[in-house]
């Protein structure tokens, strides 16, 4: 039996098949931007609903999240919309409160002396918890780590209770001459212990040694609780003072008889004895470091290193602390290792009076969340929604060929990919009652094949992925840009000869983007019936048998369908490899020690040269003519302006590492050249690509042109490559 649907789910998403597992749970494909979910979790599919799918308008978001917490719809009028979704998305905070410190009485006081001697050998340290005792009817802090919080106490205790509180202490432990197969709990009471006879003989080493620490740890441990409540009497407010030593009481007859039998039989017993005699100072000051209460019974062991004790957080201050842990540090103070409060800018940013390297407030935020134009899905939904739209047309059944793609003409090899077949009738529209005799069958009309990629069962990331490897050395040969030509020559040769992981990946990277992007670059797509597809992995070359071509004047529609899923598998591509090329491109940036930082500059060309031809693309947007296809919640100019911001962002980063190379201006030519005892790729890398000053400020103010996909080039790059104005 199935899992019922959720409604609320059921709405924005399209049911699959059952997962093969007893997960009870199905497969989910969202219906606005196309996104498969295989394991249909449902808070993978609320958080997409909620924060991911650009796909949906912010008022259908808004109503996500209010029907999700089981609340009514709020009016667009309500004063308090916004402060009740932000608590709703955000979750409450409680402070919780702390655990119930549990209390010890005396048969517990030697339980923890006996599993602080297990933990003598300095190799394990006992957890830093306020222990309590009860002598006399009297509680009495007992605290392992020495807190100076914890000793507080409200009653001055006497003499003849601590003494009948280390007798009922050591009439709990068990005596030499129990066995020693007997379990702690038949430990003989007082009484039993004055009548029993002591056989110091017949015990072993091991077990007489471990009696005797619990007996000393419990004496100790109580006489180290009477110093410190007969100090506490006479402190003054807020400073506690050490305790005088214990050394005028005697045990009764009893305890003492018991000492002195299990020193017979353990002679290191006598030097702990005469230790514990004189406690050790309890109240100290708090903002000194403390010690962890472990005994060195045996004087040979080392000891260990005192942690640092931080003082607990008053409820406020844990309160402003949660809050700059949840936003997070600000990346300027992420860069230097301060610490970050919660203001805008903060204490660490506002304390430099003259910032040379940033104007604008602290940015709490990572570099791939300040650009999602790669994220947003635009060619993936539009895919999505043309895929279903044709599909409502005819009738697709399985293509037993395959469908090649490429972008050159004398390209030996071709990505394949799995198809389906659909003929789709076209209807006359000269005589609707030529249209009716179409429909019931009685005029044969015209028919047109319809090839469509199989986006289930067919891997196209991965395909375009080794496609685009194996053709990167002819995208660059018939790149027109001499400056970005001359950047990835230099880019790939160093890849390859210092295995640079991150340069490979922003050179796959702009390969993806200029697929993408590049209106100069057409697929050229045939369907070959006599062979069948390759794996993701490879590339095949092809035959003039049975290959038909599919051509975007002759078959437009076709064409155009293709071309739509081909470049959502590239977006889908690029997406993948924008995350990782900023995220380490970020690491690297924020790491003080770093080796190759030429290479890492280089990086940030390149990206922000993908930056610029993506917000070209999304720009084209805005022309009239593509209003109604535009399938985004947020209008295209709002994304991208985000590759200015972007860029400001990298640019401080690169400033405050001082990465790009220092330049200065050859005075025979004009053009930028590397100062001197500069990185020699450095050198060779301004040798080519031949910039002046005077062009790169030309290209800060550059115009968009909806004809060139290149008309973006160094408007943001540019303020990188310039010299720093002279003060």
């Amino acid at each position: 039996m199935g899992r019922k649907p959720n409604q609320l789910i059921l709405e924005f998403f399209t049911r699959g098949p059952k997962l093969e597992d007893a997960s009870n749970r199905y497969q989910h494909t969202c219906k606005a931007c196309g996104e498969k979910f295989p394991k249909g979790r449902i808070d993978s599919l609320t958080n997409h609903l909620v924060k991911k799918c650009q796909a949906i308008s912010m008022s259908t978001r808004q109503s996500v999240v209010m029907r999700i917490h089981d609340l009514p719809a709020l009016d667009d009028s309500d004063p308090n919309k916004a402060a009740v979704l932000a608590r709703l998305q955000k979750g409450k905070n409680a402070d919780m409160p702390y655990s119930t410190r549990p209390a010890f009485d005396g048969l517990n006081v030697l339980a923890e002396a006996s599993r602080q001697v297990g933990a003598s050998d300095q190799t394990k340290r006992g957890p830093k918890y306020t222990q309590t005792m009860t002598v006399g009817g009297k509680t009495v802090m007992i605290d392992p780590a020495l807190e100076a919080e914890a000793f507080q106490t409200h009653e001055e205790l006497t003499n003849e209770a601590v003494l009948a509180g280390v007798a009922a202490a050591a009439s709990m432990t068990p005596t030499p001459s129990v066995p020693g197969d007997q379990p702690p709990s038949d430990s003989p009471s007082m009484t039993h212990n004055e009548t029993l006879p002591v056989d110091v003989t017949t015990t072993g080493t091991q077990s007489s040694s471990h009696l005797s620490l619990i007996a000393a740890s419990a004496s100790e441990m109580a006489s180290q609780t009477l110093a410190m409540d007969n100090d506490n009497a006479s402190l003054p407010d807020g400073l506690p003072r050490v305790g005088s030593a214990w050394t005028d009481h005697q045990l009764s007859s009893t305890d003492q008889f018991l000492l002195e039998s299990l020193q017979a039989s353990d002679p290191s017993l006598a030097a702990t004895q005469r230790a514990a005699s004189f406690p050790r100072p309890i109240a100290m000051n708090p903002n000194s470091q403390t010690k962890g209460f472990v005994n060195d019974f045996g004087g040979t062991s080392s000891k260990p290193a005192k942690p640092k004790v931080r003082g607990r957080f008053s409820p406020d201050r844990r309160k402003e602390v949660q809050e700059v842990r949840k936003r997070g540090a600000c990346i300027r103070c992420r860069m230097l290792k301060k610490p970050c409060s919660g203001e805008s800018p903060c204490n660490t940013c506002a304390s430099v009076e003259s910032a040379r390297l940033w104007k604008q407030p602290c940015i709490r935020t990572r570099l791939v969340d300040e650009f999602e134009l790669y994220s947003a899905g635009l060619h993936t939904t539009l895919a999505y929604h043309d895929v279903n739209a044709t599909k409502a047309q005819c009738q697709f059944d399985h293509f037993l060929g395959r469908i090649e793609a490429t972008h050159f003409d004398d390209s030996l090899f071709f990505a394949t990919f799995t198809g389906s077949l659909g003929r789709k009738t076209n209807l006359p529209t000269l005589d609707p009652q030529l249209q009716a005799l179409v429909e019931d069958g009685q005029f044969p009309g015209s028919t047109q094949e319809l090839y469509m990629l199989d986006n289930d069962g067919d891997d196209l990331p991965g395909k375009v992925e080794a496609y685009i490897k194996r053709m990167s050395s002819s995208f660059i040969e018939e790149e027109r840009s001499i400056f970005m030509k001359q950047t990835l020559i230099l880019a790939t040769q160093l890849a390859h000869e210092k295995k640079d992981m991150l340069l490979e990946r922003v050179l796959e990277l702009w390969h993806s983007t200029h697929v993408l992007v590049d209106s100069e670059l057409e697929w050229k797509l045939f369907s070959n019936s006599t062979l069948p597809p390759t794996p993701a992995n490879t590339l095949a070359p092809s035959t003039d048998d049975g290959r038909v071509p599919i051509d975007r004047n002759v078959n437009t529609e076709n064409y155009n369908l293709l071309c739509s899923q081909l470049r959502g598998a590239v977006e889908k591509r690029a997406g993948h490899l924008s995350k990782i090329v900023m995220n380490e491109l970020e690491r690297r940036l924020l790491q003080r020690h770093h080796s190759g930082w030429f290479e890492t500059f280089l990086v940030s060309i390149i990206l922000l040269n993908c930056v610029e031809r993506v917000c070209w693309l999304f720009t084209t947007w805005e022309d009239e003519a593509f209003v109604g296809r535009w399938p985004l919640d947020k209008r295209p100019q709002q994304y991208a302006s985000q590759g200015g911001r972007f860029s400001d962002i990298l640019h401080m980063l690169l400033r405050m590492r001082s990465l790009p190379p220092r330049t200065v201006v050859n005075p025979e030519t004009g053009l930028l050249k590397a100062a001197e005892n500069s990185d020699p790729n450095a050198a060779v890398w301004f040798d080519n690509i031949q910039l002046s000053p005077m062009y790169l400020e030309q290209r800060r103010n550059a115009e968009f042109n909806p004809a060139d996909s290149r008309s973006f080039e160094l408007k943001h790059a540019s303020k990188i490559l310039l010299p720093p104005p002279t003060l």
